[in-house]
């Protein structure tokens, strides 16, 4: 009768091997990250070169460009752009949203990641009621019902 290590191999190295030992990991990174300086200057030159770009993944490719021009190997991902580019005050932000069913649970904004502020209102018996949330960095509200950002419009600041 054959033994089970016979039947399955397992005597040898049979399971791939492990690939957390930069020894043994054939592979390196093909990119490299820019410092948020360099990013904020190329979203300078974009939109500089394009008055209003409709689309946070065309900003991207824009900037994905600009960068490659100082080196082809930089990377950098959409989300990235649109905080930089809402954090250095370089860009005037457009959002544009949908309305959902869900209520509200968060009160960070989905945008720039900011604490948003509540918007109250005075009621007909002296008390206050909150209304939504407006962010005071970026300018993006919802209502009780969330709205969802869905596309943002780019331009830069005069």
């Amino acid at each position: 009768m054959m033994e089970i290590t016979q039947l399955f191999d397992i005597s040898e190295r049979s399971y791939p091997r492990k690939y957390y030992d930069q020894r043994e990991f054939p592979f390196r990174m093909t990119y490299k990250l820019p410092t948020d300086e360099e990013v904020t200057e190329a979203i300078k030159r974009t939109l500089a070169r394009h008055a209003l770009v409709n689309s946070q993944r065309k900003l991207t490719e824009f900037v994905r460009k600009e960068l490659s021009s100082m080196d082809p190997d930089y990377a950098v991902a959409e989300e990235r752009v649109r905080r930089l580019a809402i954090e250095s005050g370089i860009a005037r932000i457009g959002i544009i949203a949908r309305d959902s069913e869900d209520k509200t649970v968060s009160n960070t904004c989905p945008v720039c990641d900011q604490r948003m502020k509540r918007v109250r209102n005075l009621t007909v018996y002296g008390g206050s009621v909150n209304i939504g949330y407006r962010c005071s960095r970026c300018g993006y509200w919802t209502g009780i019902k969330a709205r969802r950002p869905v596309r943002y419009v780019f331009s830069l600041k005069a």
